[in-house]
């Protein structure tokens, strides 16, 4: 693959990849264990907002992105992968840490939120936890800066002075590749060039070929607990163990991600019993591997694949498998764009029907070679990054890279210093809030008291009538 070399001749390139490797997440992984192959030759230094220790997963520890930005030198920073533009501080807290450290977080006041989270960031000074700013960084502000594969649309609703700092980061991004329509128009109005391509993990099979075998019998099933929590366990259950296309075939259950907010083994033990309960001899293994290569390859032998995730559905377009995604809405934009040749937004009750149409359409040459050419496209964009990279990292720290520099610090420094005269408004404002909330709490307790709300209905009134 290509090789990027180092603004010093003595060494190769530092490239800086950020996304959320720090949790358990099967497609944020994917995002940098395809992305680093592109990458050969280069030195890779795995990020993310917060540290982790991911050498269960990974063979690696994750540093944290302002220790790398702060102290260490390099010549690109390369985000790959994910809802980067609308994902705030908070939220990947929530995502990556345990349940109570984020309680304990999210009780605490305004200001005391700050210095947890900045704690949490090693003292970085992060709007956004995937798509750093370079000009925070004063070492770093003329580094190659590449985002890759992700959703920026939802920077639109982020608060104001954050909106204001990630948006001069994009328009001062040297490579901008998105994978969804809406991110696209996004860039498009802001007058942002970029490109439109697939997920960049559809390039998978071209760098882990496979010829996947049409006499498998495996289905592999896979499912987040919020979406079985929407659909019920019993009807879900009830509708796999019902299907006749799904009949005689080995049901593997598996993890799209166990961090908070993911799947869990718990989840699927609980489905698996429901399918018991109406076929009790079906044979149902829950497969507990982790490491996402592994868990590609659990995929890639599957007949047929039925998941709520996009990368479980990404995995099997790559492998041009059969593929069925129930109904959720960041998978069905998703296949809107790129992959509406296999069924996508299926409804409980329409499952079956759903798994035989996605059997008769893997026989067709057409919709092979669709999948074919999300590969094909997918790889093209990331070796045209790469090059791009290497061509502007050769070139060292000009005139033309200076000057880049100076804007990404001056602008930095002004957006910082508006944000914190507003946090102190916004303080206040939200102290203000949490006091008159709990003043309401404690008016309505009083009057709950007083009226004896609770007691059975009507009972006040017959011991009033005595």
């Amino acid at each position: 693959m290509s090789e990027i070399p180092g603004t010093q001749p003595d060494r190769p390139a530092r490239v800086l990849t950020v996304g959320a490797y720090e949790r358990d997440n099967f497609g944020d992984l994917l995002f940098l264990l395809v992305t680093e192959r592109y990458l050969g030759g280069s030195e890779i230094v795995a990020s993310a907002p917060f540290a982790a220790d991911m050498t269960e997963l990974l063979d690696r520890k994750i540093v944290a992105i302002g220790d790398e930005l702060k102290d260490g030198d390099v010549d690109a920073i390369w985000t790959v992968g994910g809802q980067a533009g609308g994902t705030g501080l908070n939220g990947a807290l929530k995502m990556s840490k345990p349940q109570e450290e984020y309680a304990a977080y999210a009780a605490a006041a305004p200001a005391k939120q700050r210095e947890l989270m900045l704690a949490a960031l090693h003292g970085a000074p992060l709007a956004s936890p995937y798509i750093p700013t370079p000009g925070a960084f004063e070492r770093n502000a003329g580094a190659v800066t590449v985002l890759n594969s992700v959703g920026l649309a939802g920077a639109a609703g982020l608060a104001p002075h954050v909106r204001e700092e990630i948006l001069e980061v994009i328009r001062t991004t040297d490579a901008i590749s998105v994978r969804d329509i809406e991110s696209s128009r996004f860039l498009d109005r802001l007058g942002v060039e970029h490109t439109l391509t697939p997920d960049v993990v559809h390039a998978i099979s071209l760098l882990e070929p496979y010829e996947a075998d049409p006499r498998s019998d495996i289905a592999v099933v896979q499912a987040q607990t919020r979406l079985l929590e929407k659909y019920g366990y019993a009807r879900l259950g009830r509708n796999i163990a019902e299907s006749s296309h799904l009949a005689g075939l080995r049901l593997q259950f598996l993890m799209a991600g166990a961090a908070p907010g993911h799947d869990s083994i718990e989840d699927l033990e609980r489905l698996a019993a429901e399918i018991q309960k109406v076929d009790p001899g079906r044979e149902i293994e829950i497969l507990t591997e982790r490491r996402p290569l592994d868990i590609v390859h659990q995929i890639r032998r599957a007949r047929v694949v039925v998941g709520t995730s996009l990368h479980v559905r990404i995995i099997a377009a790559a492998y041009g498998l059969p593929r069925i995604t129930l109904r959720r809405v960041k998978p069905a934009r998703y296949a809107t764009h790129w992959d509406d040749q296999m069924p996508f937004n299926v409804k409980i009750n329409e499952l079956d029907d759903a798994v035989g149409a996605a059997l008769a359409a893997a026989d067709r040459p057409e919709v092979r070679a669709g999948s074919d050419e999300l590969s094909r496209l997918a790889d093209e964009n990331v070796r045209a990054i790469a090059a791009r990279v290497s061509e502007l990292v050769a070139r060292g720290n000009d005139a033309e890279r200076q000057q880049l520099a100076e804007r990404r610090i001056s602008r930095h420094r002004d957006i910082a210093a508006r944000r914190e005269l507003c946090d102190v408004s916004t303080d206040g404002i939200r102290e203000e809030l949490a006091e008159a909330k709990r003043e309401l709490a404690a008016s309505r307790a009083e009057v709950e008291r007083l009226t004896g709300a609770g007691r059975p209905r009507g009972s006040w009134f017959r011991r009033s009538s005595q």
